[in-house]
């Protein structure tokens, strides 16, 4: 089945609320996710947001066009004006969608963006993802980390590749970790953010796992994490529930949390482990 194109002219969306004290624009080049009925589907904020969904159960809604057009033109008015000094531009891809959803891989939007972004490298960028898909991007990763701050931030929830009652993952959480690591042994900066925290079945050998990949470690909960007060949005799906189902409840406390912070500092060093929003927008 094709895949929607959107029109658009802007790709550069600037920040606020969650992600605006580290970052000036975020990057969506998909709109809603193809990953909506794996795990992360069950979590996931954007499906909150209604200018997304505009009343559409979740998933993926299509792919913009003119990605690189519009972010050079964008770039050249904020880095390259007719008047007035260059903008700051550090960029989050993506804050409400997968950057390596299963259509990137024969629609190449992000890696085309990607290479644009060689040309007209922005300040900074961190390039999230759920996705094992960005270790073929290598190589053009490679090439901008060379023009500009770059860091691979994968998410990786949890230790377990099934979770009792829950949807599949949209990967391997294993291989997510490998992928980490060969970007990490290529020199380029990677995170991992364990966000929102799933059950783990052996905290401190997923964390010692993590301290082999990743460069530091971002840990978040759904109470802190997803956007609203005591994680309202997360409560009015069923992922609360399918945790107490599986005889997990106490995955949905910060005590237990605590905990895992606590022994990720432990093993990977304070400095390394990060906490939720102050976490994902440090430079």
């Amino acid at each position: 089945m094709s895949t929607q194109r959107i029109n658009n002219k802007s790709i550069l969306t600037p920040t606020s609320g969650f992600l605006g004290s580290g970052f000036t624009h975020t990057v969506n080049i998909y709109s809603g996710c193809a990953f909506a009925n794996s795990v992360c589907g069950i979590y996931c904020y954007a499906q909150h947001n209604h200018w997304i969904t505009k009343g559409r159960p979740w998933g993926l809604y299509g792919a913009k066009e003119n990605v690189v057009s519009a972010y050079q033109a964008e770039f050249d008015r904020l880095k390259r004006p007719r008047r007035g000094s260059p903008k700051f531009l550090r960029i989050y891809m993506s804050s409400s969608t997968d950057p390596y959803v299963p259509q990137e891989k024969s629609l190449r939007l992000t890696r085309s963006l990607l290479e644009a972004m060689v040309e007209r490298p922005p300040d900074g960028l961190v390039i999230q993802t759920h996705a094992t898909l960005i270790e073929r991007d290598l190589d053009v990763i490679k090439n901008l980390a060379t023009k500009t701050a770059v860091w691979v931030s994968i998410t990786v929830e949890t230790d377990q590749e099934i979770l009792p009652g829950f949807p599949k993952h949209a990967s391997s959480p294993a291989a997510r970790i490998a992928v980490l690591g060969e970007f990490r042994e290529a020199g380029i900066p990677t995170q991992a953010t364990v966000s929102p925290l799933l059950p783990l079945a052996n905290v401190t050998n997923f964390a010692e796992s993590l301290n082999q990949a990743a460069d530091r470690v971002v840990v978040d909960h759904y109470l802190l994490g997803d956007g609203s007060k005591g994680g309202w949005r997360t409560r009015q799906t069923e992922f609360p529930k399918l945790l107490e189902d599986a005889g997990l409840a106490e995955w949905n406390s910060l005590d237990k949390f605590r905990e895992v912070v606590s022994t990720f500092r432990t093993v990977l060093g304070a400095d390394r482990v990060l906490v939720s929003e102050a976490g994902f927008n440090t430079a």
